[in-house]
């Protein structure tokens, strides 16, 4: 009864497949990693596919296609294979196909991206599909083994490529640079290994596993290597989940997948000048905050770094003028309290209480010393969290009466510029002088400013 089922199956994915390979200009597969653990799960949004393959069906390339990849991206035939039929039957009902519903909602706002990377670098369009093995398409997934991100990166592989793990932010999350690192690293095994199995079988339990294997059995066919068990248990599996993932997701319509995939969005990057709370540009910036914020899951406080820091937002295309002018504005995009030093206070107390990096406190108070600190010196602490406490110190925002100096508008200077040197925020420079806080500044322009206790500072 369960072999019929399975025969069943197996020719009704191969029709489907067909249909796919004549409708998508021949483009077949997709990718993955590790599945098994199904039940807890790592989750995010709709995504479309590209291709599939099974049994007796091959994958083609486009005509136009002349890149060195062309007689080797799956090219062979699959194999009949009895971990495949497990995997489709896993996945096309139940919890598994729960769980591939899941994935593939969350993979949707990301997909367009990584196709276009895929093509770019003539790799398989099946590839798209193996972050639904590792880490469930979820940007935060961390593995037992402390493999982070999408693509899975261990703190030991991100060396060659452009991935920083600092107080700041964790790029192994990042879904732009985790996916140009994963696809580089999987084209090099491809070179390695001459064959897109051995690449996937690889990145799964590493290249040196795969090619002493290869050296010391003399066979390097993954399906050979993986039916003498000469790979690892998770690496004989990997494949074909890959496959059986690849074919379902590929079936729009069927299995309770969506006949058509949600809007794709294109992303760009957005260079910035100042570190900025990336909750308030999405606000307003009418961007769908969770979005905003899974695109830049790799941050630690959902606070961009400094600027010198080279940082850069990653934007819908479409909504890239409306940020550009979120960005021009002079406006606080980070929420701040001015803090009035009390006796016994540190920099490293203070940045406790108010849960930030002590670098964070020292961006936004320029010669701030933490040996010197002088009691009535003001600081601005930028509140990334929105549950802190208040904490004796703390400076209402009224304050504007005590304000007796004067600052004289210069060449360059901006609202922004100026609240840092005062320690105050935009808003509330604004407010001091009854202006509103769009208002264009001009040199000659008088504004009042507060006279903090200890300080001095000179037109």
């Amino acid at each position: 009864m369960g072999m019929g089922r399975n025969i069943f199956r197996r020719q009704i994915v191969r029709f489907i497949l067909f249909t796919l390979l004549l409708t998508a200009g021949g483009h077949a597969f997709a990718g993955m990693s590790h599945i098994p653990a199904v039940k807890g799960e790592h989750s995010v949004s709709p995504a479309p596919a590209a291709g599939s393959f099974t049994g007796a069906v091959k994958y083609s390339q486009t005509a136009e296609r002349t890149d060195h990849y062309q007689a080797k991206v799956w090219s062979s035939t699959l194999p009949e294979n009895s971990r495949i039929d497990y995997y489709l039957d896993y996945f096309s009902q139940g919890e598994g196909l729960a769980y591939l519903q899941r994935c593939i909602n969350r993979a949707e706002p990301f997909i367009p991206f990584i196709m276009e990377r895929l093509e770019a670098q003539g790799m398989p369009p099946e590839i798209l599909y193996l972050p639904v093995i590792e880490s469930a398409f979820r940007m935060d997934a961390i593995s037992r083994s402390g493999a982070a991100g999408m693509w899975q990166f261990m703190m030991n592989s991100i060396d060659p490529y452009d991935i920083h793990v600092n107080v700041w932010q964790d790029d192994r999350r990042d879904f732009w640079k985790s996916t140009e690192a994963a696809l580089h690293k999987l084209e090099y095994n491809y070179r390695r290994t001459g064959d897109w199995y051995l690449a996937l079988a690889a990145y799964n339990c590493g290249l040196g596993r795969v090619t002493r294997t290869i050296a010391s059995s003399g066979i390097n066919d993954y399906w050979e290597l993986s039916e003498q068990n000469l790979l690892p248990a998770e690496t004989r599996n990997y494949v074909p989940k890959l496959a059986a993932v690849t074919i379902l997701s590929n079936s729009k319509g069927s299995y309770g997948l969506p006949l058509h995939w949600g809007a794709r969005i294109q992303w760009e990057k957005v260079p910035i000048e100042k570190s900025v709370d990336i909750r308030r540009i999405a606000d307003k910036a009418g961007i769908d905050q969770d979005l905003f914020l899974t695109a830049h899951k790799e941050l630690n406080y959902g606070v961009t770094p400094p600027a010198s820091t080279g940082y850069e937002l990653k934007v819908p295309t479409d909504a890239k003028e409306v940020v550009l002018k979120v960005l021009d504005e002079e406006s606080d995009l980070l929420e701040f309290k001015r803090y009035r030093i009390q006796s016994g206070d540190t920099l490293s107390e203070i940045a406790e209480w108010y849960r930030i990096p002590v670098s964070m406190i020292r961006e936004y108070n320029p010669g701030v010393n933490s040996r010197y600190l002088r009691i009535g010196q003001v600081l601005l602490v930028p509140l990334v969290h929105k549950d802190i406490p208040e904490r004796k110190g703390v400076m209402t925002a009224d304050h504007s009466a005590s304000w007796t100096e004067s600052y004289t508008i210069r060449e360059g200077d901006s609202l922004w510029g100026i609240s840092r040197r005062y320690n105050l925020s935009p808003e509330e420079l604004a407010a001091g002088n009854k202006m509103p806080l769009n208002s264009v500044i001009k040199p000659g322009m008088v504004l009042k400013v507060p006279s903090l206790e200890g300080e001095r500072h000179e037109n």
